[in-house]
């Protein structure tokens, strides 16, 4: 499954946060393990599990994932790709 398609699978499940909240949750996570993670793992991905606060690296969004989901099925995860401000970048055509 692509990074894409599991973001519209995880769009259509319910969680018991908001996105805000997730948002939230996630980044305060973030926050703690910013100097850890930027000086080991800058530009790879950090997926985090907002309710025990475990966090899984991969180099693709994809390997963070499936490590996470591997880990703890079924928990929503806020992904961040280390030392950027968002994990990808859109752009419309």
């Amino acid at each position: 499954m692509t990074v894409q398609e599991k973001l519209e699978a995880l769009k259509k499940q319910k969680t018991p946060y908001s996105t805000e909240e997730l948002d939230r949750r996630g980044w305060a996570r973030y926050e703690e393990l910013r100097d850890e993670l930027e000086a080991r793992h800058q530009g790879e991905y950090v997926a985090i599990e907002v309710d025990s606060g475990a966090y899984f690296l991969g180099k693709t969004p994809e390997e963070a994932f499936a490590q996470a989901e591997k880990s703890c099925p079924g928990k929503v995860f806020y992904l961040v790709r280390i030392g950027y401000k968002a994990a990808h970048k859109l752009k419309s055509a």
